[in-house]
């Protein structure tokens, strides 16, 4: 079989690797003139970005919109030296730039994408009352046997058999955390975000972001996208159109979405985005595959 390659997209950055601007500029790329576009785009003032500045830690649109611009940029770099993927896949609120990648979307119409979904459950996520939170150590059932007792918790993503995320109300995500932290769990950490993505809460704006959707020129992928939420191959516009709306209010499976990219032949991956949130995600991910630093290209 031949040897295939992935870009694969990160969600938030939860940990800068401190090489990110350094490799940008070596590559001659002017990272705050991407965040200018985005600033004209949608007709807000985005900051200028270093490792020191806050405007970004507090800010859950702009961090979105930080992991956003920081995986085009890389993905730009990526192409610049005649690297092309075979398959694309990007986790969570990587989706976007995973279209970007794939040419359906322009930069400037992923940020407008953001923007949207993150107006959307604003009035959702400012009330304080729901959150998200990660698992690592324990099965997925010992988890679902924790949160029976807590039916607003859902687990919504599953990164690997070792680490589960889960969303719902706020005091019964960190009860669950606490209770996972009693049954053994490595580590458990609620996550810095308000909106509970992915999850059953959001189902009630599925509609309002179809409509928004149905209305943009979205071009059919010049590489195959693979679903999270179902694992299908995405090769055309309509199929993108659903897995924007299945991304942001159903549950996915970043590990499923890593099994079916192994099982289509991918040994080589490289992560476009700041951090290494998903290399560390995929040591508990079985196969004949290298998650490859972009910065040794």
């Amino acid at each position: 079989m031949e040897n295939k390659t992935a870009f694969i997209f990160p969600a938030f950055i939860t940990e800068f690797t401190s090489n990110e601007l350094e490799f940008l500029q070596q590559n001659l790329v002017d990272f705050n003139s991407y965040l200018n576009k985005i600033s004209v785009a949608i007709n807000i003032n985005i900051p200028e970005f270093n490792y020191d500045s806050n405007d970004y830690l507090e800010n859950e649109l702009y961090s979105q919109l930080l992991a956003y611009t920081f995986s085009c940029a890389f993905n730009d770099i990526l192409n610049s030296k005649s690297l092309v993927p075979d398959f694309i896949a990007g986790y969570s609120m990587g989706i976007y730039a995973s279209l970007y990648a794939a040419k359906s979307i322009n930069f400037e119409e992923g940020a407008e994408l953001i923007f949207k979904a993150y107006h959307l459950v604003e009035e959702l996520s400012q009330t304080g009352e729901y959150s998200m939170g990660a698992i690592i150590g324990l099965s997925i059932q010992d988890i679902e046997a924790l949160i029976k007792k807590n039916s607003s918790v859902e687990i919504i993503n599953i990164n690997n058999e070792h680490s589960q995320v889960i969303a719902g109300k706020k005091d019964q995500v960190i009860l669950t955390l606490n209770k996972a932290k009693e049954e053994g769990a490595i580590s458990t950490t609620e996550l810095t975000v308000n909106a509970p993505y992915h999850s059953k809460f959001l189902l009630e704006y599925a509609e309002a972001f179809a409509e928004y959707i149905d209305a943009m020129q979205i071009n059919p992928p010049e590489t195959p996208i693979i679903s999270t939420f179902d694992q299908r191959i995405i090769t055309n516009a309509e199929d993108i159109k659903l897995e924007l709306v299945f991304n942001l209010t159903q549950k996915i499976s970043w590990y499923d979405t890593m099994i079916n990219l192994i099982e289509n032949g991918v040994t080589e991956m490289y992560e476009c985005g700041a951090g290494k949130d998903l290399k560390k995600i995929s040591r508990f991910i079985k196969g004949d595959y290298k998650i490859k630093s972009i910065y040794k290209i």
